[in-house]
């Protein structure tokens, strides 16, 4: 992977860098290049994310410049409603052959006048000969600033030195604009198809394993726990899922858990994971979930027994989904 990241907080991007076993970048190194910067928060990473990165990377290319996705580490909006942590932000954005993802914190910059963002971070600290953005871009304090205040800016201040280039809305199948705000409607009624359409990739879980109650263990069906995120989620229940593992390359086949496994009473939000013909201890790595289809809903059972049968049947269920769909792990992805 030869995109570099730079970053003020780390330890909100440590789950990526752990996964990718990288390091983050100085960040003179942007200034030391002309750079093509594209602007924007990038939750989801959805299809007219994609667009935006297409654009500028052929620019790039084309110019002999670097491009430089800015965006910040944590959302503005509340946490409870991200589609994707920074990690899965950057392990998403990684893919689009940009050069430099530069983290900022958006406290730092939330009472920057437009025109002090101009100056401060896209000329001082970007270097920025050109910028991408979507339509509906905002920046500055309260969102003062926009597309319009941006160009008069350029135009103004800084004589059309900085060309600027502005993303149209990108529309679905359906002709309508494609967003992260409808994605989150799609996600949270676990309509998989939708979603995966208007972002392009399947929905991710990033995290690093942690110790459970070990009740799958006991019950012949070990998991994989991750911490339950302050983030939007599917519906509660079963999904089909593909895992990666960190330091392996190799794709595994699973069926994960989102809830609060009603029959054993926990007061607890889970995300177990059994990964199938899978017999390491991984406790302390970073797993990355791709959700592939939800099987079931989450029952609650009258005992163990039954939530063992449970569990069998669908275990079962799944290996003939994946015989019959994701059997080769390089496609549905």
């Amino acid at each position: 992977m030869s995109i570099k990241i730079i970053s003020k907080n780390q330890k909100n991007i440590e789950e990526f860098l752990k996964f990718r076993n990288m390091n983050c970048s100085n960040a003179d190194d942007i200034k030391e290049s002309q750079n093509i910067v594209i602007l924007g928060n990038f939750d989801g990473v959805h299809e007219g994310h994609r667009k935006i990165f297409d654009s500028a990377v052929k620019k790039s290319l084309l110019k002999g410049y670097k491009s430089v996705v800015y965006t910040f580490s944590e959302y503005p909006q509340k946490k409870e409603s991200r589609i994707t942590t920074p990690s899965e932000k950057l392990e998403l954005i990684s893919g689009a052959d940009i050069n430099y993802i530069y983290l900022d914190e958006f406290e730092d910059v939330k009472n920057f006048s437009p025109e002090e963002f101009v100056d401060k971070i896209l000329i001082k600290t970007l270097n920025t000969k050109e910028i991408y953005c979507g339509f509906n871009f905002t920046f500055g304090k309260n969102k003062s600033g926009n597309i319009k205040v941006l160009d008069n800016i350029i135009r103004e201040k800084y004589n059309n030195s900085i060309a600027l280039n502005v993303q149209p809305p990108v529309l679905d199948n359906e002709n309508e604009i494609i967003s992260s705000t409808r994605i989150r409607r799609y996600i949270e009624k676990s309509d998989l198809t939708k979603m995966k359409e208007l972002l392009g990739h399947n929905f991710i879980i990033m995290g690093k394993v942690i110790h459970g109650k070990k009740l799958g263990r006991t019950l012949g069906f070990p998991t994989a726990n991750l911490t339950f995120e302050n983030r939007i989620y599917p519906e509660f229940g079963v999904y089909g899922v593909y895992i990666h593992i960190e330091g392996e390359n190799k794709i595994y086949h699973g069926a994960m858990n989102i809830g609060k496994n009603p029959t054993v009473e926990s007061d607890c939000l889970n995300v177990e994971t059994h990964i199938f013909d899978f017999d390491k201890d991984i406790y302390g790595k970073i797993i990355l979930i791709e959700i592939l289809e939800k099987i079931r809903d989450e029952v609650k059972l009258n005992s163990l027994d039954e939530l063992m049968k449970k569990i069998e049947d669908t275990t079962h269920t799944w290996r003939k989904r994946i015989d019959e769909k994701y059997y080769d792990t390089s496609k549905n992805r």
